[in-house]
């Protein structure tokens, strides 16, 4: 939960419909409600800006504790929020990478015209019985593009159209692979946040799969 206040005023912090108290708060003005005893950290106004959109508007998972055992070499804050957008860079550039590989390739066949073909987890298996057809002597084979009619693909279409897309997508989870080693390399919000997919990786985060496949 992200809340912009004033320390010096707060009793309490509600959450899904309960409320946390931390022992730095303002004492509580009455018994009526049931309060958790709650680690709350205190962050500054950049790493707010920096955690809201990060977030999306979704509540931060609240860990509830008796007891606050804090290491004295640690600020909880900095921790948290390192922490937290780094996860949650990590699983946008997941979602991310996923949306490429689902909305599919391009690829010009026997025919001289480009076509696109997505790759859904459905697509992918349509391509595997094709490939399979193809590789049981099949010449002619039905299928259909994006936004075609169904009609016969030769067997080497069919396979050149299988080979980019197994292509394709492999160049796509290696490259996140790599891209979230990246992430987890970097040691500041503002540069997690600054990551998109497609970022340009520095050599030593680049594998040699990444590198073959990008020459």
């Amino acid at each position: 939960m992200l809340e912009k206040s004033i320390e010096n005023d707060m009793e309490y912090l509600e959450c899904e419909h309960k409320l946390y108290h931390a022992t730095w708060m303002k004492p509580i003005q009455t018994n009526l409600y049931h309060y958790i005893l709650a680690t709350v950290v205190e962050i500054d106004e950049n790493e707010y800006n920096i955690l809201v959109p990060a977030v999306d508007n979704a509540p931060v998972p609240v860990e509830v504790e008796e007891e606050i055992v804090v290491p004295e070499s640690t600020n909880p804050a900095d921790e948290i929020t390192l922490e937290y957008i780094r996860e949650s860079k990590i699983n946008e550039m997941s979602h991310t990478c996923n949306q490429v590989i689902e909305a599919g390739f391009d690829i010009t066949l026997s025919d001289n015209l480009q076509h696109h073909f997505s790759l859904t987890t459905q697509d992918q298996l349509n391509l595997i019985s094709l490939s399979s057809m193809a590789a049981n002597g099949m010449e002619t084979i039905p299928y259909h593009a994006d936004g075609e009619i169904c009609k016969f693909y030769s067997a080497a279409d069919i396979s050149e159209i299988v080979s980019q897309a197994t292509a394709f997508k492999i160049y796509h989870t290696t490259y996140y692979n790599a891209l979230k080693h990246y992430i987890n390399s970097l040691e500041t919000i503002e540069e997690i946040a600054a990551i998109t997919y497609g970022t340009v990786l520095p050599e030593e985060y680049q594998s040699d799969v990444l590198k073959a496949l990008t020459q």
